[in-house]
C-alpha cells in the first residue's frame, strides 16, 4: 500500500470519528456522538473501523440477525461475556443493547454498522458515579471490565471480516469520558481497590482519554490478547501506575489476567 493510499484511508477514519465525536478530546461533546447518545451513563467506548467506514457492506437480513444473535456471548480468556441482550436495528447499525425496554436509556451496547465498523459503549459496565458518605461525587472506571469488553469486541470484529467481507487495514479507538479526578478500580486479586488500605493511587490528571491503534489486520489468539492488554497498559499509565493490576497478584490466577472480576 502506498503512502497516498494510506492517507486516503486515514482521511476516511478521521471523518467517521468526527461524526462520532471521537476525533479529539478538545471538543465539548467528546465521546457523546452516534449511538452513545442513547446511553444514560457514558464511560468507556471502543470503535473498530475498516479501511472504508463509509461503505455499505453489511445487509441486515434474516441471516444477519441470526449471526448477531449467535454472538451475544463471546469468549474472553476462557470466560463467556455477554455483549448485549436485545437485538434491534437503528438507522445505521444493528445493535445488541442492555436495556430495560420502552423509552428507557440503554445501559450499554455493542453495535455493527452497515460499513462493517464495530462499536461498543460500556455504560455502567465501564464505571460508575455516586456520592460518598460525605456527599462528594466519586467517579470510578473499571479497569478489568474495560479490557475484557474491548477484547470481546475485537474478537467479534475479527469474525465479522469473513462474514461481511470488510477489508483492512483497521483502526481501533478507545475513549474514556470525564476521567478528570476519577479513580481507577476493578483491579485483580491481590491489589487494593480505591479507598481501601494499600491503594494510594489518586485521580486521573486528564479530563478525557483517547487512544488510537492502526492495525494491518484484526488480531486473533495471542495477538488479540496482547492488543487487549495494551489497552490496560495505557489505562494504568494514565493513572500514573507502573504495576499491571489487571494481572492477579495472588491466588490461583497469579500472574494471569483476572477475568473473574469482569462486571456483568
Amino acid at each position: 500500500m502506498s503512502v497516498a493510499e494510506l492517507e486516503l484511508i486515514r482521511a476516511r477514519w478521521r471523518r467517521t470519528l468526527e461524526t462520532m465525536a471521537l476525533d479529539t478530546t478538545r471538543r465539548p461533546d467528546f465521546g457523546t456522538g452516534s449511538l452513545s447518545q442513547r446511553v444514560a451513563a457514558k464511560t468507556a467506548r471502543a470503535v473498530i473501523l475498516p479501511a472504508d467506514p463509509e461503505l455499505d457492506a453489511v445487509r441486515f437480513d434474516d441471516g444477519w440477525w441470526n449471526w448477531l444473535e449467535e454472538h451475544k456471548f463471546v469468549e474472553v480468556d476462557g470466560r463467556a461475556l455477554r455483549l448485549g441482550e436485545r437485538a434491534h436495528p437503528t438507522a445505521h447499525a444493528a445493535v445488541l443493547a442492555r436495556e430495560y425496554g420502552g423509552d428507557h436509556p440503554w445501559n450499554s451496547y455493542f453495535a455493527v454498522h452497515r460499513s462493517g465498523a464495530v462499536e461498543l459503549e460500556l455504560g455502567d459496565l465501564g464505571g460508575w458515579e455516586r456520592e460518598d458518605h460525605k456527599g462528594n461525587r466519586v467517579r470510578q472506571f473499571n479497569l478489568i471490565s474495560i479490557i475484557a469488553y474491548v477484547w470481546g469486541t475485537a474478537s467479534v470484529a475479527e469474525r465479522l471480516v469473513e462474514r461481511a467481507g470488510v477489508g483492512g487495514p483497521f483502526h481501533l479507538t478507545v475513549a474514556l469520558v470525564n476521567t478528570g479526578g476519577a479513580l481507577l478500580g476493578n483491579v485483580a486479586e491481590g491489589w487494593a481497590e480505591p479507598h481501601s488500605f494499600g491503594n494510594h493511587v489518586g485521580g486521573c490528571a486528564d479530563e478525557h482519554l483517547l487512544w488510537h491503534w492502526e492495525l494491518p489486520k484484526l488480531p486473533a489468539g495471542d495477538h488479540l490478547r496482547e492488543l487487549a492488554l495494551s489497552v490496560g497498559d495505557r489505562l494504568e499509565d494514565a493513572w500514573g501506575v507502573r504495576q499491571r493490576r489487571y494481572m492477579a497478584n495472588g491466588g490461583e490466577l497469579q500472574g494471569s489476567f483476572d477475568h473473574r472480576r469482569v462486571a456483568e
